[in-house]
C-alpha cells in the first residue's frame, strides 16, 4: 500500500457511462446522473480507472437495472367486439382478448378479470390467456347483447407457487354484512372451480391448499366464492359471490423428456460437420425451468459435437467403419432450472460402409506342384482374398481347370 502522495487515488470512469453516470474522483462513489429507465436500457457496462499519479489500475463495473412496476398493462384495442351463434354449445371459447406490459418478471405478467357487469356468469374469462368461454346456452330472443368489462393487472395477481405444501395460507377473502347479531355473521365457501377439492376455505375465509398442487396438470384455478349470512329461520339468507383468480408459479420438478430417436446411420464417407443426427427434448415446465441445452457425454468428442442450443449432432471428425462400425453416444439434456434438472439418452450411430478398400491376396505370389494326371474338379490350393482374378501362361501349361471356392 502506498502511503504520502501516492496514496491520493483520483477515479474516473473511462468509457460505458452513457451520461448516465458519474464517478466521484476523491471517494469513488458511483452516482447516477439522470433517472434510469430499464425499459430504455436495462445494463451497462463501465470501465473505471484508478490513478495515484504514478500507476493506474482499470476495473470493469457491469450494471443491471432492476425493473420497478412504473408500467401498466396496455389493451391491442380500445373496444373489442365478437358476433357468437345462439346455438353455440356451453365450454365453447366465444372471444379473446390481450393486453401487454413493458415490465418485467412479475411486474410484466397480466392478469385478466371481469369486472362486475356479467352477474349471471354468463361468460368465463381464463385469467391468463384472456380467453372466453361461454358457460351455458344463449338465447337470442332474450338477450341480443352483453356488454363487458374487462380489466388486465400485472403483478402476477394471486400467485403461489406450485411446491406449497397442503395446509398453506394462500389468501383471505372478506366480506361484510350491515346487520347485528346472527344476521352479521358470515359463512364462506367455494361453490365452483375446484372440483378436485385443492382448497378449502375456513369459516375466517382463509383460502388454504387441501392437497398438493401441480402446475404442469392445471396452471390456474378460477373459484368462485360464495358467502352468505346466517340469519335464523324463517328469516331470508342473503348471499354474495366473488371470483378468485390464483395463477400457479412453476418449480422446476420436471426434467427434459427426449422425443429423438436413439438410431442413426452414417455413411463412413460423410464429410466433417455434416449433421448426422438432431436431438429433441421438451420440458413440461415453464420459462427458464423449461429451456433445453444439449451436451454430449462420453469418449468421442473427437468424433462428434452437439449443438447447445439446437441439438444438432455434427461429425467433428472423419470416420473409418474398418476402424469401429459403431458409436454409442450419450446425449445429455439439461435444463436452466435452479436447480437445473437433466436428462441422459444412449444414441447408437452405426457407420455404413463405403467401397474403399481394393481387394488383396493374403500374399502375392503362390507356388504350388500339381500331378499332371490330377482329377478334373480336384482341388489344388486354397488362396486368401476378399476377390480372385488369376492369370496362366498358356505356354507353360497348355490345358488346366482349377476351381477356385471362397
Amino acid at each position: 500500500m502506498s502511503s504520502g502522495p501516492n496514496a491520493l487515488v483520483t477515479y474516473t470512469i473511462l468509457s460505458g457511462a452513457d451520461d448516465s453516470f458519474r464517478i466521484d474522483p476523491e471517494s469513488g462513489d458511483l452516482i447516477a446522473t439522470r433517472r434510469l429507465d430499464r425499459e430504455r436500457r436495462s445494463k451497462y457496462s463501465l470501465l473505471v480507472r484508478a490513478d495515484d499519479g504514478k500507476q493506474s489500475s482499470d476495473m470493469r463495473l457491469n450494471i443491471t437495472v432492476k425493473d420497478v412496476n412504473d408500467h401498466s398493462p396496455k389493451f391491442s384495442r380500445d373496444t373489442y367486439s365478437f358476433d357468437i351463434p345462439e346455438d353455440t354449445a356451453a365450454g365453447s371459447i366465444v372471444a379473446a382478448i390481450l393486453a401487454s406490459d413493458s415490465d418485467s418478471g412479475l411486474n410484466g405478467e397480466v392478469t385478466y378479470s371481469l369486472e362486475e357487469d356479467d352477474e349471471d356468469g354468463t361468460f368465463l374469462l381464463n385469467p391468463v390467456t384472456g380467453v372466453f368461454n361461454v358457460t351455458r346456452p344463449l338465447d337470442y330472443e332474450t338477450q341480443r347483447y352483453y356488454v363487458l368489462t374487462a380489466r388486465a393487472q400485472d403483478g402476477g395477481g394471486t400467485s403461489v407457487s406450485e411446491g406449497l405444501p397442503p395446509g398453506s395460507s394462500v389468501l383471505t377473502v372478506l366480506a361484510t354484512d350491515a346487520d347485528d347479531g346472527p344476521n352479521a355473521q358470515l359463512f364462506y365457501r367455494i361453490t365452483s372451480g375446484d372440483p378436485h377439492g385443492h382448497f378449502v376455505l375456513s369459516k375466517d375465509g382463509v383460502l388454504r391448499t387441501q392437497k398438493v398442487l401441480d402446475r404442469e396438470t392445471q396452471s390456474f384455478y378460477n373459484l368462485v366464492i360464495t358467502v352468505n349470512d346466517l340469519a335464523p329461520p324463517p328469516g331470508a339468507r342473503f348471499t354474495s359471490t366473488a371470483q378468485v383468480s390464483i395463477i400457479l408459479l412453476d418449480v422446476n420438478d420436471c426434467p427434459p423428456t427426449f422425443t429423438s430417436q436413439k438410431m442413426a446411420y452414417i455413411q463412413e464417407n460423410t464429410p466433417v460437420d455434416t449433421v448426422v443426427f438432431t436431438a429433441r427434448a421438451s420440458d413440461a415446465d415453464s420459462g427458464p425451468n423449461s429451456y433445453v441445452e444439449y451436451s454430449l457425454r462420453g469418449p468421442f468428442g473427437n468424433k462428434f459435437s452437439v449443438g447447445t442450443i439446437d441439438g444438432h449432432v455434427r461429425l467433428v471428425g472423419e470416420l473409418d467403419r474398418e476402424e469401429l462400425s459403431n458409436y454409442t453416444l450419450t446425449v445429455v439434456a439439461t435444463d436452466k432450472g435452479e436447480p437445473p434438472l437433466s436428462s441422459t439418452m444412449d444414441v447408437t450411430m452405426a457407420v455404413l460402409d463405403v467401397n474403399d478398400n481394393t481387394p488383396g491376396f493374403s500374399q502375392n505370389i503362390y507356388d504350388i506342384e500339381i500331378e499332371e494326371d490330377i482329377l478334373t474338379g480336384t482341388d489344388v490350393i486354397q488362396v486368401i482374398g476378399s476377390a480372385v482374378r488369376l492369370t496362366f501362361d498358356p505356354i507353360a501349361l497348355k490345358s488346366m481347370v482349377i476351381t477356385l471356392q471362397p
